[in-house]
């Protein structure tokens, strides 16, 4: 019973006010203490000193600041979706220092005998976490620590690698390289505290639901410590760094890195620094920044994340390693010429240039991903693109999830040996079900989509100095981009869904394919079957997957289609100042809104609480609605039966994307839909006119004009 002890001693004590704690300690101030602050000058202590949590005490159990347990967004049960994150976190820039935390005095031993032993008695099930048990004893029990790891990488499928976290959009790590007994991969100890940080947030043990304020506590402590270990965009270790001079220029303060360092071997600029593992803490901070209601603020944490990885030159394939003879593999195996060096070998200690299999992979995984959030983010807030498709046009395309977690690498100079094929670049075809497979060939062609409507509403050099009609050919270019997509599209559903035998792969595609039905075949998933409502018959668990990639890919190709011929901003879609909605182009988006609509039916059937892509599928989700919005409110009741249905489904789907990512933009365009179907049904109220100009209200707030923000308030 020693963590039940343990806990109930932390709350007592973490709940005391002031001033009965300054009955236990004499000596502690009652002064208040802003936990964030707004610069570098208001930081008396550092989160981080000499590889210790400044304010926790000698003992593993020193109390953080009441500070930081007030103010909480959090004071009830946080859901998914409910940000754990103060307000005050939001006025931090990663470039701002780490915050301090007022130091406190801890519990005695006196006092409190039982919890000096209760570290002691616990059992690190994964070694992996050990560098970040000095600064989390005092948080959470390593116990938890240990169950947070295991949920960040669960997954909801067991024939496909779906991370059951909303806030993991792909699994960047290879499973078994975190979790194993024996040589775990060595990480810093930010990324470890950001991985807890986002396992918290969902994760349902009585430690983190009881009291319903201790979620948010423990989140805010864990988002805290993160962003301290971080030490956002100064990634030098050491005093000495601080003074470095380059060229009588001093640069230690900002960050850059000297010459000669570790990093410029990893093909990174000169001068860049902070490593993958850097990268990756970024996005997990942006991320969950980003499903909350401060999505603006996430830009910054996505800025730093694009930027370091920019510098890190993340877009380009390192060099080939050369030979080595007679150096043991990351799990003690025989090495060969691509795996050649454990991945994580401290700086220094490594050959230069050698680089392990897994962790190029990694550093394609990330880029990608950052690829594809660029380009996601761009829709989502009307911004330029930061990523340029030239940067990684030689970039090889990601493994397969089975591929990956299995560790099959197939090192570059063995290709030509295999059938095996991997494209360089963008690609537009689909070839898998995970989000690289799928999303990623959305995106690329959603760039395009971008970079077209940007030049289009540029002030000077738009429609007002080109004709409308020298846009076609790009228009063109684009939407042939999108009818390839949908021939593979329909290519992967009979492959998945159709039962053929297995033939010699000759494209990507194909080896995708034999392999992902490989690690299926060894899993037993495919032995599993589930009923549907979308059929009478029992279906496989390959199957059901398939059908929901195959549902919402569709819908996205559809939203895409909209986005390309038709308008981004729903005030000048109702205005209508140019008479868009009697041009061809209308036409050709209104089927497409259909479309869309009926995909979202497939969605609903196969998935039904929307939890397959929640932070990406809202904003697609929007913009798919707003024609269907112009109908019904230039037609009311005298809209065709086909967008009445399609109305509904609408809003059907809004309400379970409320459910499962709550977002206020969702809400509010739920219910600005809900009256437009009360007027395409004939249900005209009193107040029509000023529940029309309630709508507009609402939706003015989200604006994709040259100057708009779209989803970030």
């Amino acid at each position: 019973m020693p963590e039940r002890g343990m806990q109930v001693a932390m709350g007592d004590y973490g709940s005391m006010d002031d001033y009965h704690r300054s009955i236990l300690h004499p000596g502690a101030t009652m002064t208040g203490h802003n936990i964030l602050h707004s610069g570098v000058t208001g930081m008396p202590n550092s989160v981080i000193q000499g590889g210790t949590v400044t304010g926790y005490g000698e003992t593993p159990f020193a109390v953080p600041s009441p500070g930081s347990q007030q103010g909480m967004p959090g004071q009830a049960q946080f859901k998914v979706g409910e940000s754990p994150l103060s307000a005050g976190f939001f006025g931090q820039s990663p470039m701002a220092g780490s915050p301090g935390w007022l130091s406190l005095p801890s519990p005695s031993g006196a006092l409190y005998p039982h919890l000096q032993h209760g570290v002691t008695n616990q059992v690190l099930r994964y070694p992996v976490l050990r560098p970040l048990l000095p600064h989390i004893s005092a948080i959470i029990p390593i116990g938890l620590a240990c169950d947070l790891l295991e949920l960040y990488f669960t997954s909801t499928s067991s024939a496909f690698l779906q991370p059951q976290s909303p806030y993991v959009l792909a699994y960047l790590f290879r499973k078994r390289s975190f979790l194993r007994k024996h040589n775990p991969r060595p990480c810093s100890p930010a990324l470890l505290a950001s991985m807890l940080w986002v396992g918290a947030q969902t994760s349902e043990s009585a430690f983190l639901t009881s009291p319903p304020s201790a979620r948010g506590k423990i989140c805010q402590k864990l988002l805290e410590l993160t962003v301290g270990l971080l030490k956002p965009l100064i990634h030098s270790s050491g005093d000495a760094a601080q003074n470095a001079v380059v060229n009588g220029v001093a640069l230690g303060g900002f960050g850059v890195g000297m010459p000669g360092q570790p990093h410029e071997m990893e093909a990174g600029s000169p001068g860049a620094t902070g490593a993958l593992d850097d990268v990756a803490t970024y996005i997990q901070l942006a991320t969950v920044v980003s499903a909350s209601e401060y999505k603006a603020a996430s830009l910054r944490w996505w800025n730093a994340a694009w930027s370091l990885a920019r510098e890190l030159k993340l877009g380009r394939e390192l060099p080939l390693n050369p030979e080595q003879q007679g150096t043991p593999g990351q799990d003690g195996e025989a090495p060969t010429a691509g795996n050649a060096m454990p991945l994580g070998q401290p700086p220094g200690t490594a050959p230069a240039g050698i680089v392990s299999e897994e962790e190029r992979e990694e550093r394609r995984r990330i880029w990608w991903l950052l690829y594809i959030v660029d380009r996601h983010l761009a829709l989502c807030y009307n911004r330029p693109l930061f990523l340029l498709d030239v940067e990684c046009d030689g970039l090889l395309q990601p493994e397969s999830d089975a591929v990956f977690q299995a560790g099959d690498f197939y090192p570059p100079e063995n290709y030509a040996e295999t059938s095996y094929f991997k494209p360089r670049g963008p690609t537009f075809e689909c070839t898998g079900h995970n989000i690289f497979g799928y999303f990623l060939p959305l995106m690329a062609i959603l760039g395009e989509v971008v970079d077209l409507n940007h030049a289009r509403n540029h002030p000077r050099f738009g429609t007002r100095f080109r004709n409308a009609s020298e846009w076609d050919g790009q228009v063109a270019e684009i939407a042939q981009q999108l009818e390839t997509y949908e021939r593979s599209l329909k290519e992967f559903e009979a492959r998945y869904t159709t039962p053929q035998q297995p033939a010699e792969p000759k494209q990507q595609g194909d080896a995708t394919a034999n392999q992902e039905a490989g690690h299926q075949d060894a899993t037993s998933p495919s032995a599993q079957s589930v009923g549907t409502q979308n059929s009478g018959q029992r279906m496989t668990e390959t199957v059901i997957q398939t059908k929901i990639v195959v549902a919402y890919a569709t819908h996205l190709m559809h939203t895409l289609h909209i986005l390309l011929n038709g308008k981004w901003d729903p005030i000048s879609l109702l205005d209508d100042n140019d008479l868009w909605i009697s041009s061809q182009s209308f036409i050709s988006a209104t089927g497409h809104a259909v479309s869309a609509a009926e995909a979202i039916n497939d969605i609903l059937d196969y998935d039904p609480d929307i939890s397959f892509m929640p932070f990406f599928f809202g904003i697609y989700l929007l913009q798919g609605s707003f024609l269907l919005l112009l109908i019904a409110d230039k037609l009311q009741g005298e809209a065709s039966p086909s967008v009445v249905k399609a109305c509904e489904t609408i809003v059907r789907a809004h309400e379970a994307c409320v459910v499962t990512l709550n977002t206020e933009y969702q809400r509010n365009f739920r219910k600005v839909m809900r009256s437009a179907l009360a007027q395409v049904r004939g249900r005209l109220p009193e107040d029509f006119g000023e529940q029309q100009q309630r709508r507009r209200e609402v939706l003015a707030l989200y604006r994709w004009t040259g100057d708009g923000t779209g989803l970030a308030l």
